[in-house]
């Protein structure tokens, strides 16, 4: 017996039931991601082929019932038109017999132009009539077309998401590259897309659940020995980077060009990327404003000239990160982890530093204007003095100033003696102090 071939899941229909699995999951507290989602609302459509059914005959009808007034109203003003063109050709008819009577050559000429005219008429109204039923062939077409292409994408959404899940690095990285492809082709269902791989890098590459239970020498030793990310997910991470960011739920475009030869660059905004194992990935460049890595572990990444502009670091791990001329302007890296990281020259303005360690981190050029350094670990005089504008940063209790949008001091006067002790300080003056008038730091 031939086994009865599964009806196709509408596209739309299809992320619906996933989100509502997804809001089932996170009301009862279970475990699990997008991917899950999408293979449970997979078979439950393939358990109740009624629902795709009914989803079906109820969206012609949708899209349906406003073309239909449109044709009527377009329908009612061409039968006017055509009816008085059909009265006056009869008209005209109905006095013919009186002009052929007439035994004066103008009376039989003038009959003879009437009958052309009718003539003329009926031709142009046969051909009304047929430019009518080509637009209406065109109409349906496009629907047909339409339909077609949607479920043609779905196809090949349901086929991308299953190569994915292969253990074959190959399969998955075609799987992936075919997600963009399919973001490009349908901008409606990118963000579900930039979200299935966001799941993806994070469920690929997670960090063991062991390493926050040893002890902090253990744990630093247990993350430099952890494994380069993946090529899968350095793909998935390039994918989306490169998405189109106007077409993305969020709307704002933060998308930024090259100037030099117009190529995108690496666009990561607002993704969620909490507690992924971002070990020695390359985001050169990458613009992370808004993103959120919180807990996630960046060692040895390499993010020269990354923008992290209001980025979410709690506790994120970016111990030897290469971080050379980055933007973090107002980034939270509270409690971050940049030991050892290279910060050489980096934007640091306005970056809330509270409790992060700094254990020899290189600081050297980075702009600590505005910047919250209130508790930072490991942070020493020759370290702070050989930044820019380490006269300007905040070393003593902060508070948020929603008018200027930045960290100040709660005590401006115990800043201030913070920093005239720094200053007296000589013997932690760099001896080669870099030339901070060359930047755009003052």
């Amino acid at each position: 017996m031939v086994p009865k071939k599964s009806p196709r899941i509408p596209l739309e229909l299809h992320q619906i039931k996933a989100h509502e699995f997804y809001q089932k999951r996170l009301a009862s507290g279970k475990e699990g991601n997008e991917i899950d989602d999408w293979q449970q609302a997979k078979e439950y459509f393939s358990q109740h082929p009624r629902a795709i059914l009914a989803w079906n005959l109820k969206m012609p009808y949708r899209g349906g019932k406003r073309l239909i007034k449109r044709l009527l109203l377009s329908l009612q003003s061409l039968v006017r038109v055509a009816w008085k063109l059909l009265i006056f050709p009869f008209w005209l008819f109905q006095q013919i017999p009186g002009l052929f009577a007439r035994e004066d050559k103008d009376s039989r000429t003038f009959a003879i132009e009437v009958v052309k005219t009718i003539i003329s008429a009926l031709g142009l109204i046969a051909t009304l009539s047929a430019g009518i039923g080509l637009f209406v062939n065109y109409l349906n077409s496009q629907a047909e077309r339409q339909l077609i292409q949607e479920r043609l994408i779905t196809e090949r959404f349901s086929k991308a998401v299953e190569q994915i899940g292969n253990p074959k690095e190959e399969v998955v990285i075609g799987g992936i590259y075919s997600l963009e492809r399919i973001a490009k082709d349908s901008p409606k269902d990118q963000w579900t897309i930039m979200e299935v791989l966001t799941s993806y890098i994070r469920k690929n590459s997670p960090i063991p659940s062991n390493i926050e239970q040893l002890e902090p020498e253990e744990r630093q030793e247990a993350l430099e020995k952890l494994p380069s990310v993946s090529i899968p997910v350095q793909a998935a991470l390039t994918v989306i980077g490169r998405r189109k960011v106007e077409n993305d739920q969020a709307g704002d475009n933060l998308a930024e060009t090259n100037d030099s030869n117009k190529i995108k660059i690496l666009d990561l905004s607002r993704t969620n990327l909490r507690e992924a194992n971002l070990n020695r990935a390359i985001l050169n460049g990458a613009i992370l404003n808004g993103a959120y890595l919180n807990g996630a572990i960046l060692n040895g990444a390499n993010l020269y000239g990354a923008h992290l502009n209001g980025a979410y670091l709690f506790g994120a791990n970016l111990y030897g990160a290469h971080l050379n001329g980055a933007y973090l302007f107002g980034a939270n890296l509270y409690g971050a982890n940049l030991n050892g990281a290279d910060l050489y020259g980096a934007d640091l303005y306005g970056a809330h530093l509270f409790g992060a360690h700094l254990n020899g981190a290189d600081l050297n050029g980075a702009n600590l204007n505005g910047a919250n350094l209130n508790r930072a670990v490991g942070l020493n005089p020759e370290q702070i003095k050989s930044a820019c504008s380490w006269e300007k940063a905040i070393y003593t209790q902060a508070k948020w100033d929603f008018d200027k949008q930045l960290w100040v001091a709660e005590d401006w006067k115990a800043n201030q003696r913070e920093i005239e002790k720094l200053k007296r300080d000589k013997n932690s003056d760099p001896p080669n102090p870099i030339n901070c008038n060359t930047k755009y730091f003052n």
